[in-house]
């Protein structure tokens, strides 16, 4: 339904002003013609298009931002689960001794086999306390980096390179 047709519905347009803006709008095309009627079609089908492509990537542009929480979420969700599970250094033979980061000098009994692969960097330390308690955990070396790349004040003792 036309705008003309909608407005003498509501009986905000006479019949007279009905038939004057039929007529002026016929007086248009005639005076524009075929080819400047059908430029005009297409300008606005252009733009309209263009409107179309814009809102497209405003919206795919929100969905991937979406998508970066979702997954930054998910990640910090994940690194939480991992120092959860994180084992505890079971009661061994040797003494492990390392530094933290404000000087002190703590230190785990761990097997000798726990201590050989805290050596040689397979096994890190990690805590998932807040700093300064001495709740202290034995975590994979590939894990430990994956928790880096998030929690950085969480990792205790590890080889260079993996916490930065």
């Amino acid at each position: 339904m036309s705008l003309r047709d909608q407005l003498k519905k509501a009986n905000l347009l006479s019949d007279k002003d009905q038939r004057r803006l039929a007529h002026e709008a016929r007086v248009e095309r005639k005076e524009k013609g075929h080819e400047q009627l059908e430029k005009e079609q297409q300008q606005k089908q252009q733009e309209l298009a263009q409107l179309q492509e814009r809102e497209r990537q405003r919206i795919q542009q929100q969905q991937k931002e979406l998508d970066q929480q979702r997954a930054q979420r998910e990640e910090e969700a994940a690194v939480d689960a991992i120092l959860a599970k994180a084992s505890k250094a079971g009661p061994g033979a040797v003494r492990y001794y390392f530094e933290t980061a404000d000087g002190s000098l703590p230190w785990l009994e761990v097997s000798p086999r726990e201590a050989q692969e805290i050596r040689a960097g397979q096994l890190c330390i990690v805590t998932q306390s807040r700093v300064g308690a001495h709740d202290y955990r034995l975590l994979s070396l590939e894990l430990t980096r994956r928790v880096a790349r998030l929690r950085k004040e969480a990792i205790v003792h590890a080889p260079r390179g993996v916490a930065g």
